[in-house]
């Protein structure tokens, strides 16, 4: 009997040496790390950051890796690379698009929540900004998104076509950014007087940021959609996250970020 209990013993250690969970691993129930790779428009990035952490310590054992930018960035760099787990763009054009090119599975996408566009000035407003056609006065310095590479970019262009400013207002665009952060970015560190942006960016920066409205005529309201990257080999914990950013839970961490959660009435 002790013989058998002395081969028993080494043969786990072997199957161990090789990589094999012995039985008793097994028996107790252990579980590896899991960890998920995001890919998230930076429009997000306050209220993700903050799920992620809530998420992470409600479930020990996973993490959520995420990489923040540009929505039209991050899908190339997600197919090209052919990885990740989770797309969270800024806008659902973006998922469209990832849906079209087959890079997420559509019957996993959900919505978290609600992104309205204003006009983002100083606060204060020292340069008096009430209109898109203010946009285009001279000496206005304005800043805008990247279309194509960023969500903003393209609503910014939308918009301003739409109220018959587009060229005018480009005359008076002294850069434009790479991502939805860096776009809001300009007009915090004061390298322009305004900027066309997400209404919650004044949540980020209540005491250098207030908005301006856009006439609803104008207005293209967008949504913050998730979905499963075609290339993930963890769908179930992806979609458990996922579930989580539009429970009651997690619709609550992006409210308390200035975000819409229910569509608005525009």
């Amino acid at each position: 009997m002790k013989r058998r209990r002395e081969t028993v013993l080494i043969a786990a250690l072997v199957l161990g040496c090789a990589g094999f969970s012995p039985w008793w691993d097994m028996a107790a129930g252990a579980s590896r790390e899991v960890r998920l790779t995001a890919f998230v428009g930076s429009a997000s990035k306050p209220p993700a950051l903050e799920a992620k952490a809530v998420y992470e310590k409600a479930h020990p054992g996973v993490v959520v890796d995420m990489t923040f930018g540009g929505s039209g960035t991050l899908l190339n760099q997600m197919k090209l690379e052919q990885t990740g787990d989770i797309y969270l763009p800024g806008s659902d054009d973006f998922m469209e698009k990832a849906e079209k090119e087959e890079a997420v599975i559509p019957s996993t996408r959900r919505v978290v929540a609600y992104l309205v566009p204003v006009i983002n000035v100083r606060r204060g407003n020292p340069k008096g900004i009430r209109s898109l056609r203010d946009l285009a006065r001279p000496g206005i310095r304005v800043g805008l998104g990247n279309a194509g590479a960023v969500c903003l970019g393209d609503v910014a262009e939308e918009i301003l076509r739409l109220a018959g400013v587009e060229e005018q207002v480009k005359n008076n665009v002294v850069t434009y950014a790479t991502s939805c952060e860096q776009t809001q970015q300009l007009l915090q560190l004061g390298e322009v007087d305004a900027i066309i942006g997400w209404d919650s960016f004044k949540s980020w920066a209540p005491d250098k940021i207030e908005n301006v409205q856009i006439p609803a005529r104008y207005l293209r309201v967008r949504n913050v959609p998730a979905a499963v990257s075609v290339y993930s080999k963890r769908r179930k914990a992806a979609e458990d996250f996922i579930a989580f950013l539009t429970s009651k839970q997690g619709k609550a961490i992006f409210k308390k970020h200035g975000y819409c959660v229910k569509a608005p009435r525009v």
